[in-house]
């Protein structure tokens, strides 16, 4: 395994090796062999052949890293393949150099702006799947951030784990051991003197988070008595949104808070007719900081699961967003100003409506009247749109920009790069029906209308309500 200070060399400039070469096409026939040299820095590798085109590929141009019998096989975005050899010695380097800037470039797409806590903890990771599955990695770093803790193998992807999906954690015998609430288990090990810090550091971050949930849910529902706010906080803690029967279940007292913090805002009216025609029962509601703190306040967003009520209006769930309106005016004004669907927030106040299919469109129609066969599936979509909420960062750019939008225009680099790399934005992104712009209200509703019967006249899961179409 190459040194730890060899990867920070990497990260701080450009390293060379030399190596030989091949490039072949998706059909596996051969471009370009040869002898050459790899450049490596924070952003780039080129591969300049002796006497050939050179090969010049950003990071996230590179969808795949596989090292094996020493040769480097890396895939690309353009489904073209390179693999490198011949680098003797310099094979572990080249490997461990190549997954750090590689795993930094994909943290810095991937996190959004999500600031580091703590760095610089290594040990050996040992993680089991919900499946039971086992991999071991000798060398793993550890890192906090705001929102999650990141696993970073020298041969590997980074692993997020978001501190609401955790259910428990041990720390003892130098290691720190995290189970998630789906039963995945990931075990730092040999941390030596860092556990007693680093275990402090993870508690306080868990913690924060914590407090900020529950404090919160006081504001939503001043009266509320401590275990009402511990249990509220524990279905919508880090913002993720809970179901109207799962949050009555511990109040309804903190449901009736929540629609009435709605009837402020200016999406009520729509949410009111959506509730008339959707399933009240699993309609649910969360409750977010927002990602610039008390500059842009605090935002609800609301799941309204649409099936089986109407013939002509199933297979739907609609995402409406807003911003709680402060009772402090300056905080009121700080807030004015921001674009709509802006980079830097979930939303500023009702500015669209966004829709969703909950099935494949020829499984709704064969799913048909089974209610309990619905029900699950509204259930388990309400669980992929909290997953995808939190992947990245309570964002709505990446969810309905076209792929035309993604491929071609350079300030969505980024969220093109998002998309290939998280499961649930690529998922959500294909069950994307498409978005009713907050205009007037008839307009509203009859754009509505008009989305979700085309929803159910298509039986196209790529078929999506253009704007035009408004």
């Amino acid at each position: 395994m190459a040194e730890r200070s060899s990867v920070k060399m990497a990260m701080a400039g450009m390293i060379s090796y030399s190596c030989g070469f091949a490039l072949s096409n998706e059909a596996g026939n051969e471009l370009a062999k040869g002898e050459a040299q790899i450049n490596l820095d924070s952003e780039r590798l080129s591969i300049l052949p002796k006497f050939g085109e050179a090969i010049d590929l950003s990071l996230v141009d590179i969808t795949k890293i596989l090292p094996v019998d020493y040769r480097v096989d890396m895939t690309l975005s353009s489904r073209e393949r390179i693999s490198v050899f011949d680098l003797g010695y310099k094979f572990d380097d080249l490997v461990s150099n190549l997954f750090q800037v590689r795993n930094e470039m994909i943290l810095k797409y991937l996190l959004l702006n999500e600031s580091i806590k703590k760095s610089g903890v290594w040990g050996d990771l040992s993680l089991t799947d919900a499946s039971s599955a086992a991999k071991q990695f000798e060398g793993c770093e550890f890192r906090l951030y705001e929102t999650s803790i990141v696993l970073i193998p020298t041969t590997e992807e980074p692993i997020r784990i978001h501190y609401s999906n955790v259910a428990r954690i041990e720390a003892k015998d130098y290691s720190i051991a995290v189970t998630t609430e789906i039963g995945e288990r990931f075990i730092i090990s040999k941390i030596g003197r860092e556990l007693d810090s680093t275990s402090k550091e993870l508690s306080d971050a868990i913690n924060t988070l914590n407090i900020q949930s529950q404090s919160l849910i006081k504001d939503l529902v001043p009266s509320a008595d401590p275990t009402v706010v511990r249990s509220a906080s524990r279905l919508l803690k880090d913002g993720k949104a809970a179901r109207r029967s799962d949050i009555e279940s511990v109040s309804p007292e903190v449901w009736r808070a929540f629609e009435k913090k709605l009837e402020q805002t200016p999406i009520w009216n729509g949410y009111q007719y959506l509730k008339s025609i959707g399933r009240e029962e699993k309609i649910a509601i969360g409750i977010k900081r927002g990602l610039m703190g008390d500059l842009t306040g605090n935002y609800l967003w609301v799941l309204i699961p649409i099936d089986n009520k109407n013939p002509e209006f199933g297979n739907a769930i609609a995402l409406e967003t807003t911003r709680i309106l402060s009772s402090n005016r300056k905080d009121s004004e700080a807030t004015d100003g921001i674009p709509p669907d802006a980079d830097t927030a979930i939303a500023t106040g009702g500015n669209a409506t966004y829709f969703f299919r909950i099935v494949s469109r020829k499984d709704y129609a064969g799913i048909g009247g089974n209610k309990n066969e619905l029900d699950g599936k509204v259930d388990s979509m309400i669980s992929r749109m909290n997953e995808l909420m939190l992947d990245i960062n309570f964002r709505r750019e990446p969810i309905f920009l076209s792929d035309e939008a993604l491929q071609t225009e350079p300030k969505y680099a980024r969220y093109k790069f998002a998309a290939g790399k998280i499961p649930s934005l690529k998922d959500l992104r294909q069950r994307f029906i498409g978005r009713v712009i907050h205009s007037s209200s008839e307009q509203w509703r009859s754009n509505v209308l008009a989305l979700l019967l085309f929803n159910q006249s298509t039986i196209d899961d790529n078929a999506r309500w253009e704007k035009s179409e408004q």
